[in-house]
């Protein structure tokens, strides 16, 4: 595992190839997060975001555009937030996507988006839901980072009348409590030949936005970096077995 180690305490800045490992997620916080920063710079109008995650929690966000203290919420999320569905946001709106997820196995997701069109997919385990149309026209601004793990809640509600603001920024309900890996973002939508390639984790196939094999990241609150274990479960003459290997 090669490693470039900036500043080795928690907040750490962190250059590496992260092949074969993961980010952990050991419990619901808002203090935990991983803010990756990107290659690229300006706002997008057409991107693809692929990764894996792990995890037998209900409500959860996977991915979001921007940091903590960014100006603008929910630019763009990745998150699930019922049986069966996955949030898709765009500039604060929203779509549920169905997709439905594997249990105790790692679930690959990808989203593409097309500015041009508005034309949105959404992917799990190679899957495609039927595709849906989201802020036709807009761009996604990166806003200084893209974090792992966590989703802004709204700026403001209304409460008996009253618009309230909320003085947090990360949504507690949907802070993430697994394991994600995998994680490549492009400035182009990919071929459904590509996300099969992907999918399969051809080694070949690397963001050029976010590349999981050359991450620059910083990890916030109790996350920390583990090697992926997978598991082959199955069943031969009447009994199951299974079969977990370090990758």
């Amino acid at each position: 595992m090669r490693v470039l180690w900036l500043l080795l305490f928690a907040g750490s800045m962190a250059q590496q190839d992260m092949d074969r490992n993961v980010f952990l997620f050991s419990r619901k916080s808002l203090t935990n997060d991983v803010v990756l920063t990107p290659m690229a710079t300006g706002p997008l109008r057409k991107l693809t975001v692929c990764l894996r995650s792990y995890t037998n929690e209900g409500k959860y966000a996977l991915l979001t555009m921007g940091i903590e203290n960014s100006q603008i919420r929910n630019m763009f999320v990745i998150s699930h937030s019922t049986p069966g569905y996955f949030d898709i946001y765009i500039n604060d709106l929203s779509l549920f996507n169905p997709g439905t997820r594997d249990v105790l196995e790692w679930n690959h997701i990808c989203v593409t988006w097309d500015s041009d069109t508005g034309v949105l997919q959404l992917w799990v385990n190679g899957k495609l839901s039927p595709r849906t149309v989201l802020q036709k026209g807009s761009s996604i601004d990166l806003q200084g980072g893209i974090s792992l793990g966590q989703m802004h809640i709204k700026a403001s509600y209304w409460h008996h009348g009253r618009l309230r603001f909320n003085d947090i920024k990360w949504d507690p309900e949907t802070s993430f409590k697994g394991e994600i890996s995998d994680v490549h973002m492009w400035n182009e939508v990919l071929s459904p030949e590509t996300i099969r390639r992907v999918l399969l984790n051809d080694r070949e196939i690397n963001g050029n936005v976010i590349s999981w094999r050359s991450l620059n990241y910083t990890i916030n609150g109790d996350v920390i970096v583990q090697p992926k274990i997978q598991c082959r479960y199955g069943s031969e003459s009447g009994s199951s077995h299974s079969q977990c290997y370090i990758e």
